[in-house]
């Protein structure tokens, strides 16, 4: 309960300080049915200075309705509490193929995403399988682009903000190969991990 009143917290001080950064349409928590962090959550001390892009590899198939990708989300964060032992869902924010950006810890929270950068990047992951496809043209976009933008202007994200792939960071295949082919086009990303 005390990270959500947090979560509020964040977003007034963000709105009276006069931010109006156009952002993706990020589905809160409550919207997709989260269910409660376990324990206290520790702060990210912003802006974060990395950007971590993920797939979840399970489901294997991009979810393209919000009711599909609300029930990927409550699935996942079962999976990452009951069977990982994790706080909560380990992403930040999760890419539907719906048009959406679910907020998994979200802009204040440190994430269990990359580990070793958990407390300095967010991990955004998309929904899906993407060693042979891509991700849908306007979800990739939607984080290149909209998320990124709205996380610098906010002050969330470093303006000098580096880019990476989770294999990068791991012993991993994610964010699959033909994404992370793709990814490594995109601005910011750095072949090399400090």
């Amino acid at each position: 309960m005390a990270w959500h009143l947090g979560f509020l917290v964040s977003w007034l001080v963000v709105f009276s300080s006069g931010f109006t950064e156009v952002c993706p349409n990020i589905i809160t928590r409550s919207q997709w049915g989260a269910a409660a962090f376990i324990g206290s959550p520790s702060y990210l001390s912003l802006p974060v200075p990395y950007l971590f892009i993920h797939h979840t590899y399970q489901p294997s198939k991009p979810c393209t309705t919000f009711e599909q990708c609300a029930s990927e989300m409550r699935s996942m964060q079962r999976y990452h509490q009951q069977t990982n032992g994790w706080s909560d869902i380990g992403y930040s924010f999760v890419a539907g193929s719906d048009g959406n950006l679910y907020e998994g810890r979200g802009w204040n929270w440190v994430g269990a995403h990359t580990y070793g950068y958990n407390s300095r990047g967010y991990g955004v992951s998309f929904i899906g399988d993407y060693t042979s496809t891509l991700p849908v043209t306007s979800a990739m976009n939607m984080v290149r682009y909209d998320f990124t933008s709205c996380a610098v202007n906010g002050g969330r994200l470093s303006s000098s903000y580096s880019l990476y792939g989770h294999r990068q960071a791991t012993s991993t295949d994610c964010p699959g190969n033909a994404f992370y082919r793709q990814i490594q086009t995109w601005e910011r990303y750095q072949s090399y991990l400090p």
